[in-house]
C-alpha cells in the first residue's frame, strides 16, 4: 500500500542520493529496437512519479516536455487521465475517470530485477510501499497507486541497485505471440531461469497463455509499452507493409523535440509506441 506523499517524497530524495543509474537506453537488438518508454495512466502523476522514483527511478526531462522517470533499460511517462484542460475545459473540472488496473489486461505487470530484495524492501517501506501477499525471499510484488502490478526479483549480478527486466503479456497464443515479436521487432527467444522470454534489449517480454478474454491495454493504467527504433519512418513503413494499422502514424519529428513517434495496436491487445530519439535521453 502507498503511504503519505511526504513519506515518498523523502524515501525519492534519498533513493536519488544513493542509487547510481545507467546513463541511457541500451542499444538496440539487429532490428534495430531496444526498450523505450513505456506510458503509463494516472489519476494522480505527481503521486505516480514519487511510487517509482521511491522504488529508484529517476526524474529527467527531454526537450523541456516530457517529465520521465528512468530506470536502467527503459524509461517511464506518466499522463494524466482527466478531460483536457483549457478554455473549453468546465469549471470546476470534474475528477479524472476511474482507470482499470493491469490485472485482466493485456498487460498483466511490469518487472524489475534488484541486487537486494530485503534492502530494496526495507528501504520502500520507509515510503510506505508495501509487497502484496505471497511473496518469497527472493521474488515479491508491489501494486502501484494507479493498480499496476510490479513483480520485483533478486539478481545479485545486477549492475545497479535496480533495472528493468520483464513485462508480462497475456494473449491468446503463446506461439504466436513469439514468433510476431520475433519477426517484427528481433525478439530473441531465450530460457531465463524457468521463463521463456522474447528479448528485447533493456526489458523482456514474457507471453502466457490468457484462461479467457483479456482487455486491450489502451485506456487502462498500463496503457502501452515503448520501443525505441533506428529510423522510426523506414522502420514504420515495412510494419504498414506487413499490415499493421497505426493508430497515431509516424509523422516527423514531434513538434519542439527531436523524436519522432508511431503507434500502434499489436495483434494480442497491446498498445505500443515506437519513438526514435529518446536513446538521447541522459
Amino acid at each position: 500500500m502507498i503511504g503519505g506523499a511526504m513519506k515518498l517524497r523523502s524515501a525519492s530524495a534519498i533513493l536519488l542520493l544513493a542509487l547510481p543509474l545507467a546513463a541511457q537506453l541500451p542499444a538496440p537488438n539487429q532490428a534495430g529496437v531496444s526498450a523505450g518508454h513505456d506510458v503509463l495512466r494516472s489519476k494522480d502523476v505527481a503521486e505516480a512519479n514519487r511510487f517509482w522514483q521511491s522504488l529508484g527511478g529517476q526524474p529527467v526531462q527531454f526537450a523541456g516536455r516530457l517529465n520521465l522517470i528512468k530506470f536502467p533499460g527503459v524509461l517511464i511517462l506518466e499522463i494524466g487521465n482527466g478531460p483536457a484542460q483549457g478554455k473549453a475545459a468546465p469549471n470546476p473540472a470534474p475528477p479524472p475517470a476511474e482507470l482499470a488496473g493491469s490485472e485482466g489486461s493485456s498487460l498483466d505487470f511490469i518487472g524489475f530485477s534488484v541486487k537486494d530484495l530485503k534492502g530494496s524492501l526495507e528501504m520502500w517501506a520507509k515510503a510506505g510501499i508495501e509487497p502484496l501477499k505471497g511473496g518469497s525471499a527472493k521474488q515479491v510484488f508491489l501494486m502501484s497507486p494507479d493498480k499496476i502490478k510490479v513483480r520485483v526479483t533478486e539478481d545479485k549480478s545486477l549492475a545497479t541497485p535496480i533495472a528493468a527486466d520483464t513485462i508480462k503479456m497475456m494473449v491468446p497464443n503463446v506461439a504466436e505471440a513469439q514468433a510476431w515479436y520475433a519477426k517484427n521487432m528481433g525478439a530473441e527467444m531465450i530460457k531465463r531461469g524457468n521463463e521463456m522470454v522474447a528479448h528485447i534489449p533493456g526489458s523482456d517480454i514474457l507471453f502466457e497463455q490468457a484462461k479467457g478474454p483479456v482487455a486491450p491495454s489502451k485506456g487502462r493504467a498500463f496503457d502501452r509499452i515503448g520501443l525505441e527504433v533506428v529510423n522510426l519512418e523506414a522502420f514504420a513503413k515495412k510494419l504498414e507493409d506487413a499490415g499493421v494499422k497505426f493508430d497515431n502514424p509516424y509523422r516527423g519529428k514531434a513538434k519542439g523535440m527531436d523524436a519522432g513517434f508511431a503507434v500502434f495496436q499489436d495483434p494480442f491487445g497491446t498498445l505500443i509506441e515506437l519513438s526514435e530519439g529518446l536513446v538521447a535521453v541522459k
